[in-house]
């Protein structure tokens, strides 16, 4: 009787903490929010603890290598300890959290090299979906799609919102063409290493506001690639990028 009972309050709770319109909801490593009729997002318990890991660490709230009190945060979402609990096991196993013995979850912190080694990792994927992107650059509306992703990057370049939404836009650019080259698998590997997370601490890293415009020389060629049909140049300009970003983390500070 009892566990029929915390069953179904145990599910009424998810399904309340799961309607919530947030700005941290997009970009999520694990699937799209589902869209509701009231104009709501209907998220997994999963999505809904990385939402607010990521709004706490925007927030100042947290930090690399800080502890996640699973019952702090139970309590912020309005729900229970053990699917929060099961929510940070799974984000575990994602890399974004280490459970450490008797010490619960702590935000799994990235070194330099860390950072580097992503890079080295994420680039040469992410350049297949600019390969793509390029060979079907010419069909319907994904010329303008794309030129209208580099009109973001180049506005989100001189926003003075905080820098690691720069990063994020950069992020939806590459979203599009892995859609327009249909290379979902590219999307599925850039959510499973948390790039989002990445981004976040690369912002910290690497001082944008004096190389932003180098971010957007290389990505207005990497537009100016996929435009033309050249995927071979896409992919040569993904991996300069790569390499460039590589050195500027590795330079002394």
């Amino acid at each position: 009787m009892n566990g029929k009972t915390n069953g179904a309050g145990r599910k009424k709770s998810e399904e309340r903490a799961a309607r919530v319109n947030s700005p941290f909801l997009t970009n999520l490593p694990f699937g799209a929010p589902k869209k509701l009729s009231d104009g709501g997002l209907k998220t997994s318990l999963v999505q809904l603890v990385y939402a607010k890991i990521m709004e706490s660490l925007d927030a100042g709230d947290l930090r690399p290598g800080s502890r996640i009190v699973a019952a702090e945060l139970a309590l912020q979402l309005g729900l229970s300890r053990g699917p929060v609990r099961e929510a940070l096991a799974v984000l575990a196993g994602q890399g974004l959290v280490e459970l450490l013995p008797d010490r619960g979850a702590m935000l799994r912190p990235m070194a330099h090299h860390d950072l580097v080694g992503i890079y080295e990792m994420t680039a040469p994927v992410a350049a297949l979906g600019l390969k793509g992107a390029a060979m079907r650059i010419h069909e319907g509306d994904n010329a303008a799609r794309i030129a209208d992703a580099m009109t973001a990057i180049r506005s989100a370049a001189s926003d003075a919102a905080p820098r690691f939404r720069f990063y994020l836009i950069l992020n939806e650019f590459h979203y599009l063409a892995n859609a327009i080259g249909e290379k979902p698998y590219v999307d599925f590997v850039l959510r499973a290493l948390n790039v989002e997370y990445w981004n976040r601490l690369i912002a910290i890293a690497i001082d944008l506001d004096k190389h932003v415009d180098k971010y957007v020389e290389n990505y207005q060629r990497l537009t100016d690639a996929i435009l033309a049909g050249d995927a071979r140049a896409a992919e040569a300009i993904m991996l300069y990028h790569a390499d460039w970003c590589i050195t500027l983390l590795q330079a002394p500070n």
